[in-house]
């Protein structure tokens, strides 16, 4: 089964005005901004992410949806139905979702200021790692798209069942280039084994 990722960008989207009664508002802002490196993820493994130019080019044709704040009862809009066009441009990831007029009350959220960022969810699908330093740079550079959000608290997945998510990335990883490896095996038992135990403290 894929393991689907979320990330969050703290990054506003705004409204663009409406020009007529019966026209209807939009949310525009970036779910992704190229080169930009994350805050550091992890907590054994620890790692800085980015995306490179380009990850998403084949992902934006595809079927991808727009949730407010990545609940599904909420959508927005759907790439499929014309209500949500993404771009790929030289910042980023570049969103743009026709509101429904059920959803005035987001947008006056939007409006107000009270929504913060964005979130997106996706599966990677060609990455790079790069080691060299103490924290690893993970660089996606393609990955297939499934949803973009704005969402109120954009956060990187500090919690620990983000923790345990993040730590899977990086022992995918770290198996795909010592797979008999039994030491790397060893202790990533041994982090769960810890992780677990935080957790009932």
């Amino acid at each position: 089964m894929e393991n689907k990722e979320k990330r969050s960008l703290t990054l506003a989207p705004e409204i663009r005005e409406k020009n007529s009664e019966d026209e209807s508002s939009k949310i525009v802002g970036y779910a992704v901004k190229w080169g930009q490196r994350s805050n550091t993820i992890g907590y054994y493994y620890k790692f800085e992410e980015r995306f490179e130019k380009g990850a998403f080019f084949d992902a934006i044709n595809g079927d991808v949806i727009a949730a407010w704040n990545h609940d599904w009862n909420e959508i927005l809009g759907r790439s499929t139905s014309g209500t949500l066009l993404l771009e790929e441009d030289d910042i980023g990831l570049r969103y743009e979702i026709t509101m429904p007029l059920w959803a005035d009350k987001y947008v006056e959220t939007v409006q107000r200021g009270d929504v913060s960022g964005s979130s997106f969810t996706f599966i990677p699908e060609v990455e790079e790692w790069d080691e060299t330093n103490e924290v690893a740079l993970r660089t996606i550079k393609k990955a297939k798209l499934y949803e973009v959000s704005p969402v109120v608290f954009p956060a990187y997945p500090q919690s620990e069942a983000g923790v345990r998510s993040m730590e899977d990335v990086f022992e995918t990883f770290q198996r795909s280039r010592n797979p008999s490896n039994d030491d790397i095996a060893k202790k990533i038992d041994l982090m769960r084994k810890k992780l677990s135990l935080s957790e009932k403290l």
